[in-house]
């Protein structure tokens, strides 16, 4: 999504966003869709908003692939880049508000690249196919969700009894 900033007012503006074909860099979602508030002031840009989303994931206890929803909350600020910013070798200390800040160049913006980090910082970072579910058999490596695999279950390495114990007793 582009924004031409010489066609858009100082004020409130919506967006809807509606992704129904995956895109090439995000092939894992679809659809995407949601509404976004720009807020032009001057020269800056603040974009708000809210994405929902089906994703494609693969279980992290049993592999198993599953869609998931999901929503990724949108909160970005633009600002246009500066003489100052420019200049290399200059080491330039971040201010805390300025560390959510997107410098552009130009008289359009591209927002895909801040959308697209938004989404993927969404997903869970251990994604399970349900809340039951058991995993593989670290022996066999059967699904345990289906039915026991049947194998014996390996005894404690004596040298970890007593940590085994502390354990049990919390």
């Amino acid at each position: 999504m582009k924004l031409k900033l010489r066609q858009l007012q100082d004020g409130r503006h919506q967006f809807d966003i509606s992704l129904s074909e995956p895109a090439s860099d995000l092939l894992d979602f679809s659809p995407v869709q949601g509404r976004l508030t720009v807020v032009k002031s001057g020269v800056t840009l603040h974009v708000t908003g809210c994405l929902d989303y089906t994703a494609r994931q693969h279980c992290s206890l049993c592999l198993k692939s599953f869609e998931a929803q999901g929503r990724a909350e949108i909160d970005l600020f633009y600002r246009p880049q500066t003489r100052e910013d420019l200049i290399g070798g200059k080491e330039l200390e971040l201010k805390p508000d300025e560390l959510d800040m997107v410098l552009y160049l130009g008289q359009e913006i591209d927002l895909w690249p801040q959308l697209r980090e938004a989404l993927l910082l969404s997903l869970p970072a251990r994604p399970v196919c349900r809340e039951d579910c058991r995993g593989l058999c670290p022996q066999c490596g059967k699904k345990l969700g289906d039915k026991p695999c049947g194998c014996i279950k390996k005894e404690t390495d004596p040298r970890w009894e007593k940590l085994v114990k502390l354990k049990k007793e919390k």
